[in-house]
């Protein structure tokens, strides 16, 4: 990899801030700027009734499927708030290796991640294709995809849904982000999920949408790309894989001029 293909340019990191420690911390290593702008805030649900429900029968489920780092936290923080534990029983899979890394660290063992980190490449893995039947619990926020939920029940799975977190646009002043774009500071947005994405492209207003036609775009999957695409601005460039490794290579690549892949 070459070390000094990101050296001096100014990246924005749209992830929340909670959440973003890793791509900064990879930015500075290979010496460019990181310019941290959360596009999305993660918030508690309104209501912990459907989790708290979840949480007190795990036992009866035959998969827990973990669609984020984000329901992981708040779900097994919730978890240990309640004075309960993981039972012996339940299969868990994580969509990605965030996911998996996230539910590692409270201790958990991961029975299935997907070699292609998406709901696409959880629903592909044999473990899930014969589930006629079975209790599928899936942890996840509001405004998520119904994918995994729809393709699962016609499978035969019987699905609960259970609700972890909510996204909200943040209040952010996007103002400093507009004077450094304004002064040539900003050479390339980075965008993790479909919604970040739309908030980001909302809250930069008409200018900042304007200039996002000549400014680099970095998705983390082809379903984040699409969203790009959809407000009618050129192909973004598209991680190898939906992570932060995935993430820092897209980079790379972009500033070694080679073609975003599509």
């Amino acid at each position: 990899m070459n070390s000094t293909a990101l050296q001096g340019k100014g990246i924005v990191v749209t992830r929340p801030r909670a959440q973003a420690d890793e791509m900064l911390t990879l930015l500075q290593a290979q010496g460019a700027r990181p310019i941290l702008f959360p596009a999305v805030q993660i918030e508690a649900p309104e209501n912990w009734q459907s989790l708290d429900d979840a949480l007190h029968q795990l036992v009866a489920y035959d998969w827990v499927i973990f669609s984020s780092r984000n329901a992981v936290a708040f779900a097994l923080s919730r978890l240990q708030s309640r004075n309960l534990s993981w039972p012996t029983g339940p299969r868990i899979a994580a969509v990605g290796r965030e996911t998996a890394k996230a539910l590692r660290e409270f201790g958990l063992q991961v029975d299935l991640v997907p070699r292609r980190f998406s709901s696409e490449g959880l629903l592909e893995s044999p473990e899930l294709v014969a589930v006629q039947g079975q209790r599928i619990a899936l942890f996840a926020g509001d405004q998520g995809r119904e994918l995994l939920e729809k393709t699962l029940g016609e499978r035969g799975a019987v699905i609960d849904k259970v609700l972890c977190y909510r996204r909200g646009l943040p209040g952010a002043n996007p103002t400093p982000l507009l004077h450094a774009w304004a002064r040539g500071e900003l050479d390339a947005v980075t965008v993790t999920s479909p919604e970040i994405f739309n908030n980001f492209y909302q809250m930069v207003g008409g200018l900042g949408q304007r200039w996002l036609k000549n400014t680099p775009i970095i998705a983390i999957s082809p379903l984040t790309a699409a969203a790009v695409s959809t407000v009618g601005l050129p192909a973004p460039w598209i991680a190898p894989e939906a992570s932060v490794a995935g993430m820092l290579a897209a980079l790379m690549a972009w500033a070694q001029g080679l073609e975003p892949v599509t």
